[in-house]
């Protein structure tokens, strides 16, 4: 992981001077405000980065963390790995925030991006293509002639820059790289390879920019070398790293698929066709693997969409159809080997069909263990099956922050400000907030910095806590819940994020809401996430409504956004898989589960979804959270301690009264709300 020890350049005292008044940052930021959390977090990571030690940063919105970790990571002589999110933040940093560091910088640094092999063109799939389209023309329309253009003009090859391919275009998956379908070094072209220029450029930097998912792809890789992909580095930096545990999970099991059965039969008929097309045994052999494929994930198969795999699902029969899918594999594998003709392209799909079976035998027989837990998903694409760990602590600790390095982790939500004690509810995250995250991610020492909002909540904010619902167990939450939310929706004439906690709720609140509300409604999954966002900033007056992935990572800024409505306390449902395992695990060691894991996480997630309210000192708003059991129930008082210290009423006069006495630009210029039908 870490090369050998590098001298450090930069120091606390100098990045210090760069955030002051005058200084280096306000010759880069326009307009420009000196923002004290700002250089006390630029400080505290050059310190990490020099002491080589562990701290965590929890940084409100509006703190400015972006520059505070670049600055002093770009000054540190080291090689360090900044690790994002989300793909938007990454192309954030290396397309705008880091060329206009390089070029004002007084220490010169090199920096490179880094993504996972599916966002880039593949030369030697997509000339198979061109050359024998797997799809006819018919069925990929009008994608073709922008992919055909932009291929040639391309330096990078990203998929980020093919913004006329439609998204979801089954097109890029044919001609790009998804999972173990490389084949490396033996690719014909290997030389001029995305991937290969890619790497060769990281392996030059001093700052590579990732996302989570390529992080710990590559993590869990690390004990075989043949499947590293970032080169060695000096220190981590990981921003919204309250997504860790997660993103770090996916990546610690096992995982097979019908769909990943269905992909290396479809390369495998590719190839075929190219290196031996006479060759009808391979083909013939592909058909009997999906009939054996279709058999055994058939015993799998359950109408939810996640769900729990209990022992009952590894019955007799379906443990022989599995064993039924490997002999078809392995026979698939040995006629490949066996072949005269020999190509690259064979030979590794023969390494694929191994490494295949070698998870599909450790599905089989892996026996249902405390430190794992199984279960399915049923998706579009087909049916997943995973054996996840329950608890990455013990595996993250080993393989990162006991291997010497400073990492840094920073997001706007790190402390839960809550501890296992009934009777412990910290007024804000003081030091002892973050043991809930340190536990979950197997840290041990280090530096811990809660930064206070530069925001003023009193002034800019008013919380409202309606008293007169029902509770979000009743069948009547609802269709109460729609009313409400028109209610408020006429007070602040449109400019809300709806937040729910499900799909269902989205659902229903939409269809009683859609004909009696005079704003354009701009429902999740109508279209892609981006396109819904840039609709939101363009109609002033319009609302959105979104789930899971909404409640982070959004920034409105300005009266667009002047009210944000949560349906309910996101805590999350005790019927997933993950969720129920960790239940059980921790009532088994003796702990309350409730108060060690459900309460802390569901705190978090509150206070990300608030998050999108306030995003600079200009902006006013209404946070409206519509559970009662808020102010009904005990641990209400641990949420109402995470959030801002916004003025707080049950009172609806009030609500109005905030939204009128700064009533929205256009009505005060006299013109009418765009948006409004």
């Amino acid at each position: 992981m870490a090369r050998n020890k590098v001298k450090d350049t930069g120091s606390s005292n100098d990045c210090q001077k760069l955030f002051l008044p005058g200084g280096l940052l306000s010759t880069l930021v326009h307009p420009y405000e000196y923002r004290e959390a700002q250089m006390q977090m630029a400080s505290a990571v050059a310190e990490a980065l020099e002491r080589r030690t562990t701290l965590l940063v929890e940084a409100p919105t509006g703190t400015g963390k972006t520059w505070a970790y670049l600055i002093p990571a770009a000054l540190s002589g080291k090689r360090v790995v900044i690790s994002t999110g989300t793909k938007t933040l990454q192309d954030q940093l290396y397309q705008k925030d880091l060329p206009l560091l390089a070029q004002s910088l007084p220490r010169r640094f090199t920096y490179s991006m880094m993504k996972g092999k599916a966002n880039y063109l593949c030369l030697h799939r997509f000339g198979q293509f061109l050359e024998q389209p797997t799809f006819p023309k018919l069925e990929i329309g009008s994608d073709f002639e922008p992919l055909h253009r932009w291929s040639m003009e391309t330096a990078t090859g990203d998929r980020a820059e093919l913004t006329a391919l439609a998204e979801g275009s089954p097109l890029w998956s044919e001609v790009s790289v998804k999972g173990d379908a490389c084949l490396g070094s033996g690719c014909p072209t290997y030389d001029r390879c995305y991937i290969t220029r890619m790497k060769q450029a990281a392996a030059a930097s001093d700052l590579i920019i990732v996302n989570h998912h390529l992080f710990f792809a590559d993590l869990a890789l690390k004990d075989f070398s043949f499947g590293e992909v970032l080169p060695q580095y000096d220190a981590v930096i990981f921003d919204e790293a309250h997504l860790l545990e997660e993103i770090a999970t996916q990546y610690f099991g096992v995982s097979v698929s019908s769909y990943r059965v269905d992909d290396l039969l479809r390369d495998t008929e590719r190839e075929v066709r190219f290196s031996q097309p006479q060759e009808k045994g391979y083909l013939d052999q592909c058909a009997r693997i999906v009939a054996k494929s279709n058999h055994f994930f058939h015993h799998f198969r359950r109408a939810d969409e996640r769900y729990r795999l209990t022992r009952s699902f590894f019955s007799r029969e379906a443990v022989t159809a599995g064993h039924d899918l490997l002999q078809s594999l392995d026979l698939l594998r040995r006629q490949i080997l066996a072949s005269q003709v020999k190509s690259t392209g064979l030979s590794h799909l023969a390494e694929r069909i191994e490494s295949l079976s070698a998870d599909l035998h450790l599905f089989l027989a892996a026996d249902q263990s405390a430190s794992f837990v199984f279960w399915a998903e049923s998706r579009k694409q087909g049916i997943f099956l995973h054996a996840s760990p329950l608890d990455v602590s013990a595996l993250l600790g080993e393989k990162l922050f006991q291997q010497e390095i400073p990492i840094i982790l920073t997001s706007a939500t790190l402390a839960s400000g809550l501890s296992e004690r009934k009777d412990d509810v910290r007024e804000d995250p003081a030091p002892g907030g973050f043991d809930f995250m340190k536990e979950r991610l197997g840290i041990g020492a280090a530096e811990e910095v809660a930064l206070a909002s530069p925001f003023d909540y009193e002034k800019q904010t008013l919380l409202y806590l309606p008293r007169h619902l029902p509770n979000p167990l009743s069948g009547t939450f609802v269709p109460a819940i729609s009313e409400e939310i028109i209610r408020i929706l006429a007070a602040s004439q449109g400019r809300a994020f709806l937040l729910f906690t499900s799909w269902k709720n989205l659902q229903e609140v939409y269809r009683l809401i859609a004909h009696r509300v005079p704003y354009l409604l701009l429902k999740q999954g109508d279209q892609p996430k981006h396109a819904l966002i840039e609709s939101f900033r363009r109609e002033v007056s319009s609302v959105l409504l979104g789930t899971t992935s909404f409640w982070q990572g959004i920034d409105v800024q300005g009266e667009a956004l002047s009210c944000v409505v949560i349906d309910k306390l996101p805590f999350a449902s005790p019927s997933d898989p993950l969720i129920s395992a960790r239940i059980e695990s921790l009532s088994h060691q003796g702990r309350d589960p409730f108060r060690t894991f459900q309460l802390p996480s569901a705190v978090l997630t509150l206070r990300q979804g608030i998050g999108r309210l306030i995003r600079n000192r200009d902006d006013r708003g209404l946070l409206a959270i519509l559970d009662t059991r808020l102010t009904q129930k005990e641990y209400g008082k641990s949420f109402l301690a995470g959030l801002p210290p916004s003025p707080r009423t049950d009172r609806f006069e009030e609500v109005q009264h905030f939204f009128s006495t700064h009533p929205p630009a256009h009505e005060a210029s006299g013109m009418p709300p765009r948006g409004q039908t």
